[in-house]
């Protein structure tokens, strides 16, 4: 069974903790700065008037005119999310992150261990807090995410023989948003007069395979909830993050390359790093309008060079849209570098890693004082309290 968890209004409830605003107004999160006039995510009170995300904001402001925009924080949704996986793993559950703020759980380890389903929910609500928390759960992955859209208050489980009934008057647009399939094949059976997932469903395997190819046949499966339960988890890497906040913004291309030159020596010299080497360079800053901005730098390779980091950097960082009240650098993905990769895992390995996670989920439930080894001290010693001792295994 696969848990999938859903915040669908995470930008909104980051926005709104940035810039309150009073209670019954209805808000959206306003459009990007000197971007397109499209207004993001809208509360419930203003898709109750006719806004919808991505609606041009004079046609907003037409249906709702006491509509209150609140500038966008990507940066913000960014962390939270990021802080949210690694709670969820800080439990000793596997999770996979599929997007911003959505992940896939495999229930099975935590429902062994927090001793049922009930106490489970209680904890991902605590490291979750947030109202808008929509669990859903089912035997496969796409199915896991549908129940999850359906899910409101209370989680939305679905069997296996639930699973096709209650999925199949969703929209096949959902295969796209949800499953990766290339819009083209969802737009090809709209036309067709496919729209629904239960229309997809129906359809011979054969038929759809020599039609759409293999992604064809994995959006039939997902369709039909056999898309398979397994979920490949990973380890949060350590957040690399230096954050700068000068004396006054940064609005000359010599004053951010001096900003951006200074984290990226703080960054290789941070201990945390170790001998790993980034491959993905995300630049964070807030600006003097209130908005925060953010782009991405990705790397041929791994490379602790600051003059390499520092040209693949400053050709992005110089679209800053304004002036900046804070700026901060972090390393997105780490890898070996300079180094030979091993082909296969040493022996052993894959039982090591399965110890490992084993420890966790126990120190996890019970405490760190849960799981301890023998050690010797001082063998020699008259008093056989000094003999030996515990350690954390």
């Amino acid at each position: 069974m696969l848990l999938a968890l859903l915040l669908p209004r995470l930008s909104l409830s980051v926005a709104l903790a940035a810039h309150p605003q009073p209670q019954g107004v209805p808000v959206a999160v306003g459009p990007p700065p000197f971007g397109e006039p499209r207004i993001g995510l809208p509360s419930a009170i203003a898709e109750a008037s006719g806004v919808r995300s991505g609606m041009r904001l004079s046609a907003a402001l037409t249906l709702c005119p006491g509509l209150a925009l609140v500038p966008p924080d990507p940066v913000g949704v960014q962390l939270r999310a990021a802080r949210l996986i690694r709670d969820i793993a800080a439990l000793g559950l596997p999770v996979e992150e599929i997007g911003s703020g959505r992940a896939l759980i495999d229930a099975e380890p935590g429902l062994r261990l927090y001793g049922g389903p009930q106490r489970l929910l209680h904890r991902l609500h605590e490291v979750a807090p947030d109202e808008a928390l929509q669990i859903g759960a089912a035997p496969s992955r796409f199915a896991a995410l549908m129940a999850a859209r359906l899910a409101r208050r209370r989680p939305r489980i679905l069997g296996r023989d639930d699973v096709q009934e209650t999925i199949a008057p969703l929209p096949v647009a959902l295969l796209h948003e949800d499953g990766g399939t290339p819009a083209e094949i969802c737009e090809a059976l709209n036309l067709v007069g496919i729209d629904r997932l239960g229309g997809l469903a129906s359809l011979k395997r054969l038929a759809v395979r020599d039609r759409f190819g293999p992604d064809g046949v994995r959006a039939w499966q997902m369709a039909r909830g056999e898309d398979g339960g397994v979920i490949a988890p990973r380890e949060p890497p350590p957040l690399l993050r230096a954050e700068l906040v000068p004396g006054e913004p940064i609005a000359t291309d010599h004053a951010l390359e001096q900003a951006v030159e200074l984290l990226l020596k703080r960054l290789l010299s941070d201990p945390a790093r170790g001998a790993a080497e980034p491959r993905l360079l995300r630049l964070q800053a807030r600006l003097i309008t209130g908005e925060s901005w953010l782009c991405e730098a990705p790397l041929r390779e791994p490379c602790g060079d600051q003059q390499r980091l520092l040209l693949a950097l400053l050709p992005k960082a110089r679209r800053l849209p304004a002036p900046a009240e804070r700026i901060a650098i972090s390393f997105a993905e780490l890898a070996p570098g300079a180094q030979q990769l091993a082909l296969l895992d040493p022996a052993g390995r894959e039982r090591e890693q399965r110890l490992a996670g084993a420890a966790a989920q126990v120190r996890s439930a019970l405490g760190t004082a849960a799981l301890l080894r023998v050690v010797t001290l001082d063998p020699t010693s008259r008093l056989p309290e000094r003999r030996y001792g515990l350690a954390a295994r």
